[in-house]
């Protein structure tokens, strides 16, 4: 099973799967990297592309640092840092999903010459700051440490209808405590969510469900992103966009197609 090491000595799994131009994938908070062959994109993709399927820290076989300081964002950064390092990989599309979606942009901040291009799925909320993000936080945690992860489930099959139960179990398996002090480091996060979103400069795709984004605030951010196009799923949410490869896949390949010639 390979690892790497970050900086700060947390033990980091990942595979590769396929060969080709590579393709980081982070995932959000919940399950392993694993998630991604379960949706089908490693039998889609891995023919014509190296894909990294990585366990951010926190997540299946990676360990969890237990602190809050070990879940802010530049750790995050890091991570992906140090497994290109370890890949000897000098340039690469970083594909996020949920959460992974602001990991992924902040690694083309820090390093602007080793990302060649962002898939971004899902969706932000409107930028919080000061008191506001702060009781944002609290209210965020409360809820989590009384309900767990069916806070998320629940939420998803409000959104859509569904959130398959092997996929809910996979959720269910991840050390929920890592979500916590995610949503605790954001307080020492320098940007919120959205200002990294928007300040990209890399060309991106930008996957979205529409019922995930009912205000359109993803095309919001698309429109002030240097160079973003915006692909609107129709008839799913967070999940069922995420677990529809068979039509994400070809948006992907398209775009990584035309960022090649």
């Amino acid at each position: 099973m390979p690892f790497v090491t970050a900086p700060d000595g947390i033990r980091l799994h990942y595979e590769v799967a396929g060969e080709g131009q590579p393709i980081v994938l982070h995932l959000g908070a919940g399950c392993s990297a694993d998630l991604w062959r379960a949706a089908g994109y490693v039998d889609l993709l891995a023919r014509q592309y190296q894909l990294i399927l990585f366990d951010h820290r926190g997540h299946g076989a990676s360990d969890d640092p237990g602190t809050v300081a070990g879940h802010h964002i530049d750790r995050y950064v890091d991570d992906v840092g140090a497994l290109l390092d370890h890949l000897d990989i000098a340039s690469t599309c970083v594909w996020g999903w949920s959460n992974g979606l602001t990991v992924a942009c902040a690694v083309a901040h820090h390093y602007p010459d080793r990302v060649r291009s962002l898939v971004l799925a899902g969706s932000v909320g409107p930028p919080l700051a000061g008191a506001a993000l702060m009781e944002a936080v609290e209210v965020r945690v409360a809820a989590l440490r009384a309900s767990g992860w069916n806070l998320l489930i629940d939420g998803f099959k409000e959104e859509e209808g569904l959130c398959p139960e092997w996929m809910a179990d996979r959720i269910r398996a991840t050390n929920l405590n890592q979500l916590i002090l995610w949503q605790t480091a954001r307080l020492d996060w320098p940007e919120s969510p959205w200002d990294i979103l928007v300040k990209t400069r890399h060309r991106s795709l930008m996957l979205v469900g529409d019922l995930e984004d009912p205000e359109g605030l993803m095309s919001q951010a698309a429109a002030q992103m240097a160079d973003a196009t915006e692909v609107r799923l129709d008839g799913v949410g967070h999940i069922k966009a995420f677990l529809a490869s068979d039509r994400v896949a070809p948006h992907v390949e398209a775009f990584l197609e035309a960022g090649s010639r």
